[in-house]
C-alpha cells in the first residue's frame, strides 16, 4: 500500500516560529491557502491521484483547509483522525521564545534517535505515546483501506509528527538514515511517499517533494 503524506499549508504561527499545537489553531494564511490551492495539480503530476481511494486529515483547522482542496479535486470526502495531530507543545504552547522552541525540538529530536521517554513539559504524551497514536492513525488507514481494496491513501498532518513517524517507521525500509529525515523539517505542503503496511514494515520512497527520492532500480 502506498501511503502520501502531506504537511498542512502555511499559518502566521509558521511565520512568528510560535509552537501551534492546540486546537483549532491558527488558519492558513494567504501564502498557506494559495499553498493549498496548488496541492491538487502538484499531486495530479506527480502521479499521486491515480489508485487514491481515501483521504485523512488531523482535526486542526489548518489541516483541514489543506486538505479541502484535494476533497474537492477527487470528489472524496476526508476522515478526520485525532492520532495524526501535531506533537503537543503542552506548558510551551504558543511560546516563541527560543528557549521552549529549542526544548521542543531537542525534545523530539531525541524520541528520534531512540529516546522516547523525554517528554515536553506538561505534556501527557511522551515519545511512545504521540508514536502510538499516530501508528494507531496509519493502522485504521490500512484497515479501511484493506476493506475497500484501495492502494493508496493520503493524509495531511503537521511537521513534526510526520517527521517523527517517517523517521521511526519508514526511514530505515527506505535504507535512509532515520537522523536525516530527522533534521530535514518538512516545507509547508511537502509531499511524502511511503510503502508497506503496518506488519510488513514500511519504506520511504520519496521525502519532502525529492528532497530524498529512491533510485529506481
Amino acid at each position: 500500500m502506498r501511503l502520501i503524506l502531506v504537511r498542512h499549508g502555511r499559518t502566521e504561527a509558521n511565520v512568528m516560529q510560535a509552537l501551534d499545537t492546540a486546537f483549532p489553531g491558527n488558519p492558513l494564511d494567504e501564502v498557506g491557502l494559495g499553498q493549498a490551492d496548488g496541492l491538487p495539480d502538484r499531486l495530479d503530476k506527480a502521479g499521486l491521484l491515480q489508485g487514491l481511494g481515501s483521504l485523512w486529515v488531523s482535526p486542526i483547522l489548518r489541516a483541514r483547509q489543506t486538505i479541502a482542496p484535494i476533497e474537492a479535486a477527487t470528489g472524496l470526502s476526508a476522515t478526520v483522525d485525532s492520532g495524526l495531530r501535531e506533537v503537543l507543545a503542552a506548558d510551551l504552547e504558543m511560546n516563541t521564545d527560543a528557549r521552549s522552541v529549542a526544548c521542543y525540538v531537542d525534545t523530539t529530536r531525541a524520541w528520534m534517535a531512540g529516546r522516547p521517554a523525554c517528554r515536553i513539559p506538561g505534556s501527557p504524551e511522551d515519545g511512545h505515546d504521540t508514536l502510538q497514536r499516530f501508528d494507531e492513525a496509519v493502522g485504521r488507514i490500512c484497515e479501511q483501506a484493506a476493506r475497500a481494496g484501495d492502494s493508496a491513501a493520503l493524509l495531511v498532518s503537521h511537521g513534526t509528527a510526520l517527521r517523527l513517524w517517517t523517521s521511526l517507521r519508514a526511514a530505515a525500509g527506505g535504507s535512509v538514515d532515520p537522523l536525516w529525515v530527522a533534521d530535514r523539517p518538512m516545507h509547508n505542503t511537502g509531499i511524502t511517499v511511503v510503502d508497506g503496511d503496518p506488519g510488513g514494515g514500511w519504506s520511504l520512497t520519496s521525502w519532502d517533494d525529492g528532497a530524498w527520492d529512491q533510485a529506481p532500480s
